[in-house]
């Protein structure tokens, strides 16, 4: 009996050691932004992460700075931020001890080469393998991306488009911006000519989730969004489009407790009126403030989500053409009259849309209650 519990007990160990050791890098293809640092703050397991913030690539722009603050207090953490234009100074804090005091590590966008650069001479390449070996998450998007693998496409140079060494931390090449078709095309090019080896490409949302090397989890915010392994198979070269789960808050309304209407008309062809339901509540304050303008008129009403017949949210294309983005405007059910509670951006296509409305319905609810 006591030989067969010890066995259980270093087995235990064995498992907890090696769950300590994983190696995770989380990267996209875009600069930072609001949901896939919460995919960090998830990865940590921790309910107050710190998040430490490395804009070396950006020269530690102030307004980068403060848009990371932006959403360090959307998120409810600290705001952490390492700076490497600095003076010496004995209450500074080195590198070495706030890197290494950190749950993740989170690099934003810039020059890629001139950040690799500045990193190799003040030491923190090395800072950041320590990292990584004891357990700390590193992250980050486009050049914040580019740096943790072998090599990638980086605008980091004056004239043209260029591949750059990054810290080889992950054994592929890597490109970010995929959508750009500059980009795209250097990557291809170079993969097929055994320059750079094969490597994940993504579009600005979409990213990827290494576990100790290896690709373990492909994600994305919308389906407009992609990630993709680009690779020769024989002398052709394979681009494969890899299904990536849609990122969302823990919090969000589940599928299944709303109701989904499709409606695919535009405003001029809704006759509705009062505000006995979302769509004719939304048509007659949208009709009120367009004042017959015909821009407003031609927008369409694509999808409208309810839940439990207290809020729902109607997506619009009315800021498609303008802004690239799906309007979302909200209403709460008040003793059978559906009321305006805001208006919001939906997203970049109509399935985000919705998952902004299965993060936010809820918390929108709450307010107009306590009010």
């Amino acid at each position: 009996m006591f030989r067969l519990l010890l066995i259980l007990g270093l087995f235990i160990m064995n498992l907890s050691v090696t769950k300590a050791q994983d190696k995770k890098i989380f990267v996209w293809g875009g600069d930072i932004n609001l949901k896939f640092t919460r995919y960090i703050v998830d990865l940590t397991g921790k309910e107050h992460p710190r998040l430490c913030y490395l804009p070396t690539a950006s020269g530690d722009n102030p307004d980068n700075i403060r848009f990371w603050g932006s959403i360090c207090n959307a998120l409810k953490i600290d705001t952490l931020v390492m700076n490497v234009w600095v003076s010496a100074s004995p209450d500074n804090q080195s590198f070495e001890d706030i890197l290494l005091h950190s749950d993740a590590i989170v690099v934003g966008g810039g020059n890629t080469l001139n950040m690799i650069g500045i990193w190799k001479a003040q030491g923190i390449d090395k800072i950041l393998k320590k990292a990584l070996d004891k357990g700390i998450i590193l992250s980050g998007g486009s050049a914040g991306s580019i740096c943790w693998f072998e090599k990638g496409i980086s605008d980091s140079r004056p004239t043209n488009i260029s591949a750059v060494e990054g810290l080889g931390l992950l054994p592929y090449s890597n490109c970010p911006h995929y959508s750009q078709k500059e980009r795209r095309d250097l990557f291809h090019k170079l993969i097929s000519n055994k320059e750079i080896h094969p490597g994940y490409a993504f579009d600005e949302k979409a990213g990827i989730l290494f576990v100790n090397g290896k690709a373990k989890e492909f994600v994305t915010q919308n389906d407009k969004h992609h990630v993709y392994y680009v690779f020769l198979k024989g002398k052709q070269l394979e681009i494969k489009d890899l299904e990536a789960k849609k990122v969302i808050s823990k919090h969000a309304i589940p599928e299944g407790e709303y109701q989904t209407t499709k409606v695919e008309k535009k405003l001029s062809e809704i006759t509705l009126e009062g505000k006995s339901t979302p769509l004719s509540a939304y048509v007659m304050i949208v009709k009120e403030i367009s004042k017959g303008k015909e821009s407003f008129l031609n927008s369409s009403v694509n999808k409208i989500f309810i839940y439990k017949n207290k809020i729902a949210g109607v997506v619009n294309d009315k800021y498609l053409d303008s802004m690239g983005v799906y309007g979302l405007w909200y209403f709460y059910n008040h003793n059978g009259v559906w009321e305006n509670a805001g208006e919001d951006i939906g997203g970049e296509t109509v399935l985000e849309s919705e998952i902004t409305f299965r993060e936010k319905a809820k918390v929108i609810l709450s307010k107009r209650m306590t009010q």
